[in-house]
């Protein structure tokens, strides 16, 4: 198994995915943007290579409805896929445990490879390409498509686009870099539509999501004399409103927002699945580092978590945990 130290060049990993014919891709399981993104990305140019490729969704419900402007939004259940690929590709995902149903693939495909960009990586296929400098995993991807000889199409730049926008912040958080935004401006210059890209992730909201907003917000609380904000959403809630857990994803920018707050915490229900804790700092405080104690992973400035045990014990563990290591670090 390869380690970060030992990670392909794009061309490589190019080489890696030529001598495959039949080839599955998978993200983490709820799967963002980045994720999407980069999955779409590379079935587009592999397709154009001549490949006979599937993306697979590693949880048994639909994939995010915020996306589906996007285009050949179509997927295959891991669950459901009986295939043995040639190659197997897994794009933003450092752990295998987060590839959900489309883990069992790793065990029968002839090949396997990761592209990632986060700094926890496991190891757990036979090639890698990271950087853990890298703003979103669709920023391999592009580099990967250039790399190619393939002339990028609008399709694929609106992929990439999406991936680094969303991994970014809308090009605000920490890991934004000179390459997030270098990126962006040859993806621009090919026909991506930034505003109108912006405006069905970011602004595109039903009332049902306004509303769950709202009861976000009327929980929030503070610990650590304010500089940790932390709200919750139950399962009941989504239920109630009509709503898939997707649209929970842009809830914890709303806590990081709040003046004097340096890392907040979201907690969500997930019935059977434990309790999913989202956090994003805005401090030099590494919520990627905090969450790896849990076992879960992510960046400096957005990260998650898994706990098996009721909500109100996995906030009061966590929301502890978070002030004491937030105070020694200050």
């Amino acid at each position: 198994m390869m380690s970060v130290r030992d990670s392909l060049s794009p061309q490589e990993a190019l080489a890696v995915m030529d001598t495959a014919q039949r080839i599955a891709i998978a993200g983490h399981i709820n799967p963002d943007g980045d994720a999407l993104g980069s999955a779409l990305a590379l079935q587009s140019l592999l397709r154009a290579m001549g490949k006979d490729v599937t993306v697979l969704l590693g949880q048994d419900h639909a994939p995010p409805e915020l996306y589906k402007f996007l285009p050949n939004y179509e997927f295959v259940w891991a669950s459901e896929y009986s295939e043995v690929p040639d190659l197997f590709i897994v794009v933003d995902a450092s752990t295998a445990k987060r590839l959900g149903n489309s883990e069992r693939i790793l065990g029968v495909a002839r090949d396997t490879l990761v592209i990632d960009h986060h700094t926890n990586y496991e190891g757990f296929a036979h090639h890698y390409i990271g950087d853990t400098m890298a703003p979103a995993a669709a920023t391999l991807i592009w580099r990967i498509i250039k790399a190619s000889g393939i002339t990028p199409t609008l399709d694929m730049a609106t992929y990439c686009y999406v991936g680094i926008m969303t991994d970014t912040g809308r090009f605000a958080f920490k890991n934004t870099n000179a390459s997030a935004f270098a990126d962006a401006s040859e993806m621009i210059g090919i026909g991506v539509d930034p505003a109108g890209l912006s405006e069905l992730v970011y602004e595109n909201k039903t009332l049902p999501a306004l509303r769950l907003e709202a009861l976000m917000t009327d929980r929030i609380q503070f610990s650590g004399a304010g500089s940790i904000a932390y709200s919750f959403i139950l399962k009941d809630d989504l239920r109630t409103l009509g709503l898939e857990r997707d649209v929970t994803e842009q809830l914890p920018a709303i806590l990081r927002a709040i003046k004097g707050v340096e890392v907040a915490a979201l907690f969500r229900e997930e019935g059977r699945e434990g309790i999913r804790v989202n956090l994003r700092s805005r401090s030099s405080f590494n919520v990627g580092a905090f969450a790896r104690e849990f076992g879960g992973g992510g960046h400096a400035g957005a990260a998650g978590l898994t706990l098996e045990q009721p909500l109100d014990e996995a906030i009061s563990c966590v929301v502890e945990r978070l002030a004491s290591e937030l105070s020694a670090h200050t």
